[in-house]
């Protein structure tokens, strides 16, 4: 027992690498991703808009890819779990 409570200093020091390359290496590039494939996703929601004004509708299929792209890197590449709009309305109105 008393070797364990010895150590306990040393836990930060040890984890101290493992949190440096998280923030410095993979949240930023996360953060880049993100910003990317959202423009990318504002862009083909413009055109897919404009296409549909315009009776075609050759811009669904990407349009609801990138969705799904973007909403897959919004959570860590699915490590993240997200509820669905409607399970999270559901879940409301179950807590009084």
């Amino acid at each position: 027992m008393q070797l364990g409570l010895g150590l306990v200093p040393i836990v930060p020091i040890l984890l101290l690498p493992f949190i440096l390359v998280f923030f410095i290496i993979v949240f930023p590039i996360w953060g880049v991703a993100l910003a990317v494939l959202g423009l990318m996703l504002l862009i083909v929601r413009g055109l897919n808009a404009a296409a549909t004004r315009m009776g075609v509708e050759i811009f669904n299929d990407p349009a609801m890819a990138m969705e799904r792209s973007f909403r897959w890197v919004l959570t860590f590449g699915g490590f993240v779990r997200q509820k669905k709009p409607d399970e999270a309305r559901n879940e409301r109105r179950e807590r009084p």
